[in-house]
């Protein structure tokens, strides 16, 4: 044993010299790593990595929705109300956060200029989630931006999207231009507060061809004046195709202090892909259907907290079988309180009617709280 006692003092000593000095370098990195997630916590600046200077932006929203219906069950959101037929009665109680949403925008100097990137979710990819389906991820945007050109998804050019009023309801307003689509689009400013686009798209319905958008807007603080126009082709279900166009008016203004008007008119052709509450582009000749809609909306902020809203809408219908729908109309009447800064609470009373070619007749009510807080 006395022979051993080398060997084992031997490592003994080493091991002793070596272990303080490996405690203190595992000490030196758990502080260094300590002091990273300090500074990633408290800097107010977006993340920024790479040697190009790359930013990126985490934005998003969570929000609960906590709905009673009653007459007739239209689920998490209210684009049952094209199904509304005088079979169902009684109240409804649904609860939802399909609408919470995640976004993640970057930013990137180049010899071009600026490139931005954009890349967003919900939570309404399930089967039946507009209705009563739980919450299952859906790509809403995914685009790339450089020098007024827009590549990728994102609204569709044609919408009135700075003229479209807040409603707690995800569907939104009866009579509205919607959709998001993949697309090339570009902007040009020509100054004196006119913004022009255009916009090569895919077609949001039943189509073998691009639709092709313009629009044109004179937009101020006080005033928005705002034109789109788009034409396209639909399949008539016979083997052939109809044309498809669309014009659309907007307008935002404010009235007096604290006060904003939202109104849009919208008239076409085998329009109904690019109408909120959707519906056939063609009859069952294969006939190109017409159709009319406008809303109009009231918002008045009190105090620092409080926003209150009044908004309607509407759509007509110029054809359709007995049964189909030939009217829709919306009422929304909502209210905002800001709690803290990223923190919203919110009621809203809906009545929804639907008229149907043949003399039918259906409407329903909801009220609707909800909770968000933004990020």
């Amino acid at each position: 044993m006395k022979n051993l006692s080398p060997l084992l003092i031997a490592p003994a000593l080493i091991m002793g010299g070596t272990l303080p000095a490996l405690a203190q370098s595992d000490a030196q990195r758990i502080a260094a790593l300590e002091n990273r997630v300090a500074e990633l916590e408290n800097r107010d600046e977006p993340l920024s990595f790479g040697s190009s200077n790359t930013t990126v932006d985490v934005y998003g929203y969570i929000k609960a929705d906590f709905i009673y219906d009653f007459g007739a069950e239209l689920g998490n959101t209210t684009f049952g109300l094209v199904g509304l037929d005088g079979t169902q009665s009684g109240d409804f109680f649904n609860a939802t956060v399909n609408q919470t949403r995640l976004g993640f925008r970057s930013t990137t100097p180049t010899s071009f200029g600026e490139l931005g990137t954009q890349v967003e979710i919900d939570f309404y990819g399930a089967a039946g989630a507009f209705s009563t389906g739980g919450a299952e991820p859906r790509l809403r945007h995914a685009n790339i931006t450089l020098n007024g050109w827009r590549i990728g998804k994102y609204w569709t050019t044609f919408m009135p999207l700075s003229s479209y009023p807040i409603t707690l309801d995800f569907q939104g307003v009866a009579g509205i231009p919607f959709a998001r689509q993949e697309m090339i689009q570009y902007t040009h400013e020509f100054g004196n507060n006119i913004v022009g686009q255009v916009a090569l798209e895919e077609h949001n319905g039943n189509s073998d061809d691009p639709v092709l958008i313009a629009a044109l807007a004179y937009d101020t603080d006080p005033l928005l004046l705002r034109m789109s126009a788009i034409g396209g082709t639909v399949n008539d279900g016979l083997g052939g195709d109809e044309d498809m166009w669309g014009v659309n008016l907007s307008t935002t203004a404010q009235l007096w202090d604290g006060a904003t008007l939202d109104a849009s008119y919208t008239t076409g052709s085998a329009l109904a892909p690019y109408m909120v509450f959707l519906g056939d582009a063609v009859d069952g000749a294969g006939d190109a259907i017409d159709t009319q809609a406008a809303y109009i909306g009231l918002a008045q902020e009190v105090g620092e907290n409080w926003t209150f809203r009044g908004i309607y809408g509407w759509r007509d219908i110029d054809s359709g079988a007995v049964g189909d729908t030939e009217t829709l109309e919306s009422v929304h009447l909502n209210a905002q309180y800001q709690v803290a800064e990223s923190t919203t609470l919110g009621v809203e009373y809906f009545h929804g009617t639907r008229d149907t070619f043949g003399g039918g007749s259906y409407d329903v009510d909801r009220i609707q709280t909800s909770i968000q807080f933004s990020f």
